[in-house]
């Protein structure tokens, strides 16, 4: 009894104790809440300073100026030869190379002159900003108002304008264009040394030639299955009464069974409608189906197939206007260093008149025209490449022809050409191709052919080289500056001065000796200088017989990009 009121009493001192200490709390919390008289200054001049707080500040990077590349021209060389181009599928590479940045400018034009009179004027502008769409549109004119044999009685000049758009959609693209190539040159074959001929003014003549193409093909190459299909008008004239009309179309398709095999088929037609001073109202039709079945691997390449040839042609010679020839192509590299090829190929060589006055302008008014029948063409070599650096080919063909053209001069006018085919030709080349490049600094590609024609209705292999050479040297010393030596050569070439069997009628022309240098330097970005030296050793050269070219000739100009 004693023990609880023992705790009842400290309980209740607890108690009290808390409860005091809150009512002093309170007392306390009042009094520091009043609100009492006070006094403050405000200092204008006084400067609230912070310590300093180490920070790491960087400048936001500046790109580097991507530079365009300066543009240089290449002279194609035209070989008399017709040779079907190599198809390349192209492939993913394996490896992701790394993409050069480059300021890109739609287009360009070229200002030059040189002697003979020559200005030379070259524009082009291509717009390919839009993703479904693109153009480009190109003027080049050039011209050599006076030349090698009195003046401008030798003179010509070049024009060409050309127009290109495609449609890019989904899974294929649509793609055409608008070509005109003008070519106007006079027939100064003569001989400005003869007292007769002192006031003489030859012949000019113009031709003209227009072209409308287009087409469709499909976007993505690596697809099992690819196709381009085009087809294409062509009207040809010159001032006299040479008229060439075509309709033309052009089909490919392959399908890959896998990455090693596939088969495909091309398909050429041209129907043409020529017309002359001997004949008019002709309609000469061609046309081709190539099948095949191509298959590689580990450096091994097989293509077989065959060349399927209708032609309506009239040739005295002639057994049947449907052919059939089988077509192989073969190569197996050993090594990369070293590796062998062989093919067999029999075909019909399409040849229409423009295909000819390409070749030679100075043709007069034909009689006939006749494809090539090349009943078989067998080849074998090696090539190879070395060091990543050297590559090499070289081989022996031969073949034999039915209807393969020459050109002779025209008995009555010596300045004008006539077109001679021979029944049976036998041909056997030896060729040879080289090429080295190092690094962005030099690059070499040279090549060398020789002939050997056995014809059988005719003398000779009138105006056909007997042996050609082609060197072109690349040089950049620089980034800026690029240098090239090209060097021509051809020797062997033989003419016909009149129709007979004598021996003297027989001319050989002297070997073609041109050598060229060029060089183009990027002033800036924009504007670069360039400089052309033809025929550097001034000879007297003749493609054709009675025909010498230009002497020593250079060309000075700029170019601006934009």
């Amino acid at each position: 009894m004693v023990n609880i009121k023992k705790s009842l009493i400290h309980t209740a001192k607890i108690f009290l104790v808390f409860a005091f200490s809150g009512y002093q709390s309170g007392l306390l919390a009042q009094q520091a809440g009043e609100v009492r008289d006070q006094e403050f200054i405000i200092r204008k001049d006084r400067v609230l300073t912070l310590p300093k707080q180490p920070r790491k500040f960087e400048r936001i990077p500046v790109l580097p100026t991507p530079k365009s590349s300066s543009t240089f021209n290449y002279t194609v060389q035209p070989y008399f030869l017709s040779l079907p181009p190599e198809f390349i599928r192209p492939e993913a590479a394996q490896k992701q190379w790394p993409r050069k940045q480059e300021e890109l400018f739609p287009g360009f034009v070229r200002l030059g002159y040189g002697n003979y009179s020559a200005p030379i004027l070259e524009a082009r502008y291509n717009n390919w900003e839009e993703e479904e769409y693109n153009f480009g549109v190109k003027v080049k004119h050039e011209g050599f108002y006076t030349g090698p044999v009195d003046g401008s009685n030798s003179a010509e000049n070049f024009t060409q304008v050309k127009l290109d758009g495609s449609l890019f959609k989904d899974f294929f693209q649509l793609y055409g264009g608008v070509d005109y190539d003008r070519h106007q040159f006079k027939f100064y074959g003569y001989d400005p040394t003869n007292e007769f001929l002192a006031d003489y003014v030859p012949n000019q003549n113009t031709l003209n030639n227009f072209k409308l193409r287009g087409g469709i093909q499909n976007i993505e190459k690596m697809d099992n299955f690819n196709y381009d299909v085009g087809m294409f008008v062509r009207t040809f004239n010159d001032q006299f009464e040479a008229r060439e009309n075509e309709l033309g179309l052009k089909a490919y398709g392959d399908f890959w069974f896998d990455d090693d095999l596939s088969t495909g088929i091309h398909m050429d037609m041209s129907l043409t409608s020529p017309k002359d001073e001997f004949y008019e109202n002709i309609k000469r039709n061609y046309f081709r189906i190539n099948p095949f079945v191509q298959y590689k691997k580990s450096g091994i390449y097989i293509k077989a197939g065959a060349n399927i040839v209708f032609e309506n042609d009239e040739a005295l010679n002639k057994k049947s206007d449907f052919h059939l020839f089988p077509q192989i192509d073969a190569h197996y590299m050993l090594a990369d260093e070293f590796g062998i090829y062989a093919g067999f190929e029999g075909d019909v060589i399409r040849k229409t008149y423009f295909d000819f006055v390409q070749e030679n302008p100075f043709l007069g008014p034909s009689e006939r025209l006749l494809n090539t029948i090349q009943n078989y063409k067998a080849k074998a070599g090696i090539k190879g490449v070395l060091n990543d650096e050297l590559t090499y080919e070289a081989g022996l063909a031969f073949g034999k022809f039915t209807n393969m053209h020459f050109f002779i001069n025209n008995p009555s006018d010596t300045l004008r050409f006539n077109l001679v085919y021979d029944d049976d030709t036998r041909l056997v080349n030896y060729n040879a191709k080289i090429g080295w490049h190092i690094a962005n600094t030099y690059r070499l590609i040279a090549s060398a052919n020789y002939y050997y024609y056995n014809t059988s209705t005719l003398g000779a292999a009138f105006m056909r080289p007997e042996w050609e050479v082609s060197i072109n040297n690349n040089f950049m010393p620089m980034e800026r500056l690029l240098l090239q030596f090209n060097a021509n050569l051809m020797g062997g070439i033989q003419g016909l001065v009149n129709f007979g069997p004598e021996e003297t009628n027989l001319v050989q022309l002297p070997a073609i000796l041109d050598l060229q240098i060029k060089a183009d330097y990027q002033i800036t970005e924009r504007f670069s200088a360039f400089a052309v030296g033809n025929n550097l050793l001034n000879r007297n050269n003749q493609r054709f017989l009675n025909y010498p070219v230009r002497g020593i000739q250079g060309i000075l100009g700029v170019t601006f990009k934009f």
